[in-house]
């Protein structure tokens, strides 16, 4: 069917479009389509370079301006801390040295300022696209949004962001400054073709409390200005043309959703304790500093997986030791009294470095802490800027994607060398800072009880680990479906990890997507892990569902489980165990209902 066939059909038809579920929420309402077509660039030849570098300058400041417009509206809107995330590209576009490369090429080829500005950001642009990471992919989007605002100031085009009415806008990418200036209209909603949960647009989505549902594809194909559509941000679904059955079911599910959140959100602050008496922590996986305000808000019992690697991102380049630490402390400080967990830079495999470093492989590559452990000046200096920020709070530090013991003991000894040149410098830190071990890797799982010997927790990192256990890339679309985090083989590795760890005498967390999956949380209870650590618009879910729990049940249940063949038998338990006690819940983060 070609596009066109399948627009005419959908104008005709009820049409599901499963996405990504961005920004939690349900909204009803008429789309405007918001077309990104690009400006048409052509190469052409110039006789006064001189003049087409004062035309790009002009546009760069016009466009510097544009954004610092749009960071004083999220300041009104969200606060200074979320409004941050427009620093970065005001730095860019304020950044002499960021444009050296591209004046340099004008002057030296004598081409038209559009063409060179296109060729040499689209550069960067597709070498971070071509990585399956968010982040990278996020960076690439804020590249090129910076790129096309240029071409647009060079072509003295105005930038439309204001209309009329009350709509659900559909486009093909959403840009953290379209999440900020489209919020000034009454908009119901987002929708895109790309993006992902982690990304800055979906950030300040949450923030602005606008659903969102991000990462559809072709949404821009199927829908037209001032369709019907309905969003649903908790599943990541939209439904194009919904009949009269389904806007109405829809809408008394918005009514009910509405009104567990407003619930879930006033009780955030409440431990997640069993009915019986088990406390277990649930705390936030952070990636960047604009998500810290989330997490009181969202009842974060602290930082269970702080990501390190943006920071390169952001960057382009390895931050320094001081960098790295001014940013740490304030992380340290946001999360007081609690903890935060820092994991030590995870590049490699699907990251890109600082270096071109081609591997057939990098999955099974220079990836992870063995990577560092190559650079240990690298992992020295990140250790000293983490030991820095502990003298302002409860630190821990993390190593991903360890395979052995001998790993684990070379990494502790540099962290040991880090602690006696800060004493020599006459620095302060906590002496008696914890370390733990990123579980994600078979060898690991099975050598779980030797390393938990030589730390004091171990964390899950779901995501990979069942990657490697099953042989699939879920990013390959031809084994994806093959990605089963409920396998057996998978839950079995984990209560023997779990059990490892408590035979050690330490806690035992999850920092992978199954613990921010609600038809996990009684499983994992049950197993007996201590800590969740999920995104933090999850966390009101998984400790109502925790508080609303009986321990000794849930064991009893997790071992019936455990002795199942299949992952279908499994999750068709966990449904129907979470449908019958946690009906709400179930309708709103996991039924299928109406999206089939």
């Amino acid at each position: 069917m070609s596009s066109e066939e399948k627009v005419r059909a959908s104008q005709r038809e009820e049409l599901i479009l499963h996405g990504i579920g961005a920004s939690p929420g349900i909204a009803i309402g008429k789309a405007l389509l918001l077309k990104k077509d690009g400006i048409v660039v052509e190469e052409k030849s110039v006789d006064d370079p001189a003049a087409e570098l004062a035309r790009l300058q002009k546009a760069i400041e016009r466009s510097a301006h544009e954004v610092e417009k749009i960071y004083h509206t999220a300041v009104e809107k969200i606060g200074n801390d979320q409004a941050k995330i427009f620093e970065a590209q005001l730095l860019m576009l304020s950044d002499p040295v960021f444009f050296d490369g591209v004046k340099h090429k004008i002057a030296k080829s004598k081409k038209n300022a559009e063409f060179v500005v296109s060729t040499e950001f689209s550069k960067q642009v597709d070498q971070l696209r071509r990585s399956e990471n968010e982040i990278f992919k996020q960076r690439a989007m804020e590249i090129d949004d910076a790129k096309n605002r240029i071409l647009r100031n060079l072509a003295e085009a105005k930038l439309k962001s204001r209309f009329e009415g009350t709509p659900i806008v559909v486009t093909s990418e959403l840009t953290p400054a379209d999440a900020v200036l489209l919020s000034r209209n009454s908009v119901l909603g987002y929708v895109s073709d790309f993006g992902g949960a982690r990304s800055h647009a979906s950030i300040l989505s949450r923030s602005l409390g606008i659903p969102a549902v991000v990462g559809l594809k072709e949404a821009t194909k199927h829908v037209t200005d001032g369709m019907e559509i309905i969003i649903d941000g908790y599943r990541g679904i939209i439904v194009i043309n919904p009949e009269e059955g389904t806007v109405k079911k829809f809408s008394e599910r918005k009514e009910w959703c509405d009104k567990l959140d407003s619930e879930l959100m006033s009780e955030a602050a409440e431990p997640a304790l069993t009915t019986d008496g088990r406390r277990v922590s649930v705390e936030a996986n952070i990636e960047l500093l604009e998500e810290l305000p989330l997490l009181k808000p969202h009842g974060a019992d602290g930082i269970g997986l702080f990501r390190t690697e943006p920071l390169i991102i952001d960057s382009g380049s390895i931050p320094d030791e001081m960098e790295q630490a001014d940013i740490f402390r304030k992380a340290v400080e946001e999360a007081k009294p609690n903890a935060v967990i820092f994991r030590t830079f995870d590049i490699g495999g699907d990251k890109i470095f600082v270096e071109d470093h081609a591997e057939q492989n990098p999955f099974l590559g220079w990836r992870g802490i063995r990577m560092m452990l190559d650079r240990p000046e690298l992992l020295r200096d990140q250790f000293r800027a983490i030991l820095r920020a502990s003298a302002f709070g409860k630190c821990k530090i993390m190593y991903p994607m360890v395979a052995t013991v001998e790993e684990v003991i070379r990494a502790n000894e540099i962290l040991n060398e880090a602690k006696v040149s800060l004493k020599k410098d006459g620095i302060k830190y906590d002496e008696k800072i914890d370390v733990g071990v990123m579980i994600e890797i078979p060898s690991a799982a099975l050598m779980s009880k030797e390393i938990a010997k030589h730390v004091a927790f171990l964390s899950i990192g779901t995501n990979d680990l069942t990657q490697y256990l099953l042989a699939v890339d879920r990013t390959n679309e031809l084994v994806a479906n093959m990605f089963e985090e409920f396998h057996p083989s998978v839950l079995r590795t984990l209560k023997f990890i779990i059990d490892a760890g408590h035979e050690a005498g330490i806690k035992v967390a999850m920092c992978g997507e199954m613990a921010g999956n609600p038809l996990a949380t009684v499983m994992l209870l049950g197993m007996g892990l201590d800590e969740f650590s999920a995104v933090s618009s999850m966390l009101p879910v998984l400790k109502k569902i925790i508080r609303l729990t009986n321990y000794k049940n849930a064991r009893k249940f997790t071992r019936q489980l455990l002795k199942m063949d299949s992952a279908e038998e499994v999750k068709s338990a966990l449904t129907e165990y979470l449908k019958t006690r946690f009906e709400r819940i179930y309708y709103t983060t996991i039924s299928k209902e109406n999206s089939d």
